[in-house]
Order: C-alpha cells, then sequence, then structure tokens
C-alpha cells in the first residue's frame, strides 16, 4: 500500500514535476518497452545575474538518453543523490 503522505505529495505536483518522477520511476523499475540507458549527471551553473558573473551555483541534476538518435536531456532537481542511488 502507498503512504497517504506520498499520495498527497503527488497530488500536488504540477506537469514538469510529473514528468521528472515518471523518467526516474521508469528508469528505476524498466517501465518503457524499449528501456533506455539513461545516465545522470550533476552539472555546475553560472549565475544569470549581472552580480553573479564569477560564481558557480548547482549542482543541479540532468537525466541524459539518446532517442532516434539524438541525445535528450531532461532536468531533474537539485538533490537527486537518495532518489537514484
Amino acid at each position: 500500500m502507498v503512504d497517504k503522505d506520498i499520495i498527497e505529495a503527488i497530488a500536488e505536483l504540477d506537469e514538469s514535476d510529473l514528468k521528472r518522477l515518471k523518467l526516474l520511476i521508469d528508469n528505476k523499475l524498466g517501465g518503457d518497452s524499449k528501456p533506455k540507458k539513461i545516465s545522470y549527471r550533476s552539472k555546475d551553473r553560472k549565475g544569470g545575474r549581472e552580480s553573479c558573473n564569477s560564481c558557480l551555483h548547482g549542482p543541479y541534476w540532468y537525466a541524459e538518453w539518446t532517442e532516434s538518435g539524438k541525445r535528450k536531456t531532461k532536468y531533474l532537481g537539485k538533490i537527486l543523490n537518495e532518489i537514484i542511488e
């Protein structure tokens, strides 16, 4: 049985967050008929403000895979270590 708190938390997610969650679950359970080899990468990014040119922010986590010969990337969030282990 799924915990009530998890169901309530999922109900509050927007479409983008639900897509990230689906990607993680499909990869963990092998949900696609053609499983994708997904790699997870963290990237640091430069700040967008003028006063923030030299500092790096992150790490930000991305899932990367190849689909129809093209490299696809999906932003997953800032904290991912405990999810992908």
